[in-house]
């Protein structure tokens, strides 16, 4: 029923993009998405050499055939390789759909269009997407302010966003920050989007790599146990609230430079707190965190989450048709 053009082009079989997450979105987890019939990308900034890169696309083709993307952050921070010698190493491996985030796309365009890519770009404001398809990006995703992760500065909302995006382009456009269900989904296609991005929602899978104690104080959270984080610095996140980021947020509001936060939020210690169940670091999750009851694997997310937007739909076309 929900066939569109981000199902046509990425040959999935439901609109439902996971949001790659770093520290998480290793083969495996990518795997059981491709399995669920959704779209997923390999976080490639979480293997810092070519063999280990290699290694883990090897890994998802021998636990699944279906398609499946690898996503290439431009944060230069995030770049264990250098950007075109993973887009090298990605056509070598025979990938054909490329994710890209964090900063323009446009310098690099040439070189994704002569390895024949299909290039989706993540972004967060209107006049980044716009741009994305001047420079040939064949399809992007676009976040709101209540997205888990990097928002815009301007802390726009998805339901304006989205629809003043989808106005905007002509490429096929998947709506992120909000969304985690079926009836978010029929919203979603209804704004103008093609599918939609979640990641805040599989963070509890059972395929998660997430530390069951972090799982339960996901679970547990409100829709008012996130903070946006590093505005002072001009890089916005989206994160679970805890006493680790309140303290970044204290020396923010102190007026605190960046070499005074560095220690709190250059993530040496959040990659080892997403698997140890340590608190002391900053875990980045959208404000649909209050809307997560339970956990389950992805496959059985995925069933809830179809189920409910054919339910959905089905009682719109019912208010339409009395």
């Amino acid at each position: 029923m929900f066939k569109t053009r981000f199902t046509e082009h990425l040959g999935v079989e439901f609109p439902i993009q996971c949001g790659t997450m770093m520290n998480i979105s290793d083969g495996p987890f990518v795997a059981a998405g491709a399995k669920a019939g959704i779209f997923t990308c390999l976080a490639s900034a979480m293997f810092p050499t070519e063999e280990l890169l290699i290694a883990e696309i090897k890994k998802i083709r021998d636990l699944t055939d279906q398609p499946f993307g690898v996503n290439i952050s431009l944060f230069p921070s995030l770049l264990p390789l250098p950007v075109e010698r993973t887009l090298d190493i990605l056509a070598d491996q025979g990938i054909r759909i490329l994710e890209t985030a964090g900063r323009n796309p446009g310098p690099y365009r040439e070189y994704i269009q002569e390895r024949n890519f299909f290039h989706i770009h993540k972004c967060a404001r209107l006049r980044d997407a716009v741009k994305a398809e001047k420079v040939g990006v064949d399809m992007v995703a676009v976040v709101g302010t209540e997205c888990g992760g990097h928002p815009s500065m301007e802390e726009v909302t998805s339901l304006i966003l989205i629809p003043e995006v989808a106005d905007r382009i002509r490429i096929p456009l998947i709506a992120g920050g909000g969304f985690c269900d079926g009836k978010s989904l029929v919203a979603a296609l209804a704004l103008g989007a093609s599918g939609i991005l979640m990641g805040t929602r599989f963070l509890v899978s059972q395929e998660s790599r997430v530390h069951p104690a972090l799982k339960e104080k996901l679970i547990q959270a409100q829709d008012s146990d996130t903070l946006i984080i590093q505005k002072s610095i001009g890089s916005a996140v989206r994160v679970l609230k805890n006493e680790w980021a309140e303290k970044v947020l204290e020396l923010e509001r102190k007026g605190a430079a960046l070499d005074e936060l560095i220690p709190y939020i250059s993530g040496k210690y959040t990659a080892a707190a997403w698997t140890s169940g340590s608190d002391e670091a900053i875990f980045a999750c959208g404000q649909v965190i209050g809307r997560i009851m339970e956990s389950g694997a992805i496959k059985e997310m995925v069933e809830r989450i179809m189920a409910e937007a054919d339910e959905t739909a089905q009682k719109i076309w019912h208010i339409r048709n009395t």
